[in-house]
């Protein structure tokens, strides 16, 4: 058994104390898996280093009478200066083991050729991975460490990770954590969240998966703006699509919708996306897989507006292109009558709109209407509008402009920066910064920005100053 108890850890900084871990308390029987939940830097890592005992707790205690392994995929005890061959001759000496089976086991299993007869200190962060893995599996511990085991190698070498581990050795103890929550769902018995710096436990993963999501802040759907204000729009997208991927409640979304899909429950599963694209509205790839959903379930129109927001934000036309005129065909209406308007990099007027920039926009002009931008009028605005610039003319023109045009406005702070980076790219960052601030952004946005010249080389401005005049 391995017990924790109180266990706590504090990192000294120049801006006082980090507590990473704060009273954590479990025990872990033999055949026990548990499967640890937490956002990035969470501290589970840090956990998994104080069990192997790696690094020593500032309080509090783990006793084992179990051996425990150090973490899988963590190459920190290898002498960096010695070749991959002398690191196995070396750690089958401490273990008292067959060198030469040895020699051989982690030959064959990592795969890594002459690069064993390298110095450590030349490998990849992989190679480092692989090799800490396959020493891992010749020496027999009761109780295995897994930190991200997941993430390396291709699909074959997971598929010979995940035999060695729990086939072979599926009567082990193990703890878990990973990024993929489908990894810790599908291999552990018991669950944990890690948030906070404390550990809450469960017996059910549903159970412990929806208390990580609200401790994320997923239900939340809503993100805080940006510490700086993109440059322009392809900024804002370009940044997106990177940063999006590395947002806990962005990925975990994601995961959700990727188990409904695969379980062929569609609606669920573009619930889970859209979900996802309200963190993000201007994250790509992911316009792609909420259409694909949405064609699934039969909804050709949400299809269409999602393929079209996909192109329009930068994803390969011909890669989406035939899922397009699928969904158009299904519509009766075809390619050449409303051709796809394809992302360009260039300056937000004359840039292909999306479903992100239209409902951005519906939200700061159509006020009356809730800002809510209904799916018949967001798929007529994709096809006929082959600018930024025009659809938020033809918004402009729309009698729901008209009807709330001296309502205020309903804008997060997301899309206060989304919008001040698509209308003022001529400005500084700090005077981006002081006019997201202005409490008048948030209630009458538009006429805000006439003020400080935003759209300025749009069309669209001149009815938008007509208006405010």
């Amino acid at each position: 058994m391995i017990e924790v108890r109180d266990l706590r850890k504090v990192y000294p900084t120049r801006f006082g104390e980090n507590v990473v871990l704060d009273g954590i308390n479990f025990n872990l029987n033999m055949g026990e898996k548990l499967g640890i939940l937490g956002r990035n830097g969470a501290g589970k890592s840090t956990m998994i280093r104080l069990i192997s005992g790696a690094e020593r707790p500032t309080s509090g205690s783990v006793k084992s009478s179990m051996s425990v392994s150090w973490p899988l995929a963590f190459g920190g005890a290898f002498q960096p200066n010695l070749t991959g061959l002398d690191n196995i001759r070396f750690i089958s000496r401490i273990y008292d083991q067959d060198i030469e089976k040895n020699l051989q086991f982690v030959e064959e299993f990592a795969e890594l050729g002459p690069y064993l007869g390298e110095e450590v200190r030349t490998y990849s962060s992989g190679m480092r991975a692989r090799l800490a893995f396959a020493i891992s599996m010749i020496i027999e511990f009761d109780c295995f460490l897994i930190d991200e085991i997941g993430a390396v190698g291709d699909a074959r070498f997971h598929d010979r990770c995940n035999q060695e581990l729990f086939r072979k050795r599926g009567d082990r103890a193990m703890i878990i954590i990973s990024h993929d929550a489908s990894y810790i769902r599908d291999h552990c018995t018991r669950f944990a969240v890690l948030h906070d710096g404390r550990l809450e436990q469960f017996a059910d993963f549903d159970d412990a998966y929806a208390d990580f999501r609200t401790k994320i802040g997923l239900d939340a759907n809503e993100r805080a703006a940006a510490d700086e204000i993109p440059d322009n729009r392809r900024q804002l997208i370009e940044t997106t699509h990177i940063v999006a991927m590395l947002d806990d409640a962005f990925r975990t979304a994601v995961q959700a919708a990727d188990w409904h899909r695969d379980d062929g429950q569609w609606d669920k599963a573009e619930a889970e996306y859209q979900s996802a694209l309200t963190l993000y509205p201007y994250q790509r790839s992911y316009w792609v897989q909420a259409a694909h959903a949405a064609k699934e379930s039969g909804n050709n129109i949400r299809a269409e507006i999602g393929y079209r927001t996909a192109i329009a934000l930068g994803e390969n036309y011909a890669d989406v292109r035939e899922h397009l005129e699928f969904v158009m065909q299904r519509q009766g209406a075809d390619i050449a009558q409303f051709p796809a308007h394809i992302y360009a990099g260039t300056d937000a007027q004359n840039a292909a709109p999306s479903a992100s920039d239209i409902a951005l926009f519906g939200r700061m002009l159509w006020t009356g209407h809730g800002g809510h931008v209904d799916d018949a009028a967001m798929l007529d605005l994709l096809r006929t509008c082959s600018t930024c610039d025009a659809a938020l003319a033809a918004m402009l023109r729309d009698e729901r402009f008209a009807s709330g045009a001296d309502r205020a406005a309903l804008l997060s702070e997301q899309d206060i920066a989304n919008l001040i980076a698509i209308a003022c790219p001529q400005l500084s960052p700090s005077e981006k910064q002081r006019i997201a601030q202005l409490p008048e952004m948030g209630s009458h946005p538009w006429q805000t920005l006439l003020s400080v010249e935003g759209f300025a080389e749009w069309d669209a401005a001149q009815h938008l100053a007509e208006t405010a005049a």
